[in-house]
Parts: C-alpha cells; structure tokens; sequence
C-alpha cells in the first residue's frame, strides 16, 4: 500500500515538473524560431542589395574562357 502511494506521489510529481516547464519551454522555442526566421530575412535583405563588387558566391560562366 505505501510502496503504491509513494509511485502515485512521484508520478504526480513529474506531471507537475512537465506541466510547468512545458510553457516557459514553448515561449523559449517560438523566441529562438522567430530571431532565426529575422536573421535569415535580413540576410536575405543584404544579399539581394546592389554591390560596387560582382558576387563571387556565383559560379563563373562555363562557356566563356579565361
């Protein structure tokens, strides 16, 4: 009987832990997916503007020799 009502005890236990780190958790996710989801916009937004200096991340034309 007391073995049965210390595993009752610990399982509610590890239910409350789960239910009270689960919000902070989801809060965390969503901040760390948006900084990322900015980041990549604002790279984005760098790459697509216009440089003094051709891309070199660009592959050169295979038709033309050098």
């Amino acid at each position: 009987m007391t073995s049965v009502v210390v595993i009752l005890i610990a399982v509610a236990a590890l239910a409350l832990a789960v239910a009270l780190a689960y919000l902070p958790m989801k809060l965390l996710a969503a901040v760390m997916a948006r900084n990322i989801r900015e980041f990549i916009q604002r790279q984005r937004d760098r790459r697509a503007q216009a440089r003094e200096t051709p891309d070199r991340r660009k592959s050169p034309d295979p038709t033309k020799s050098a």
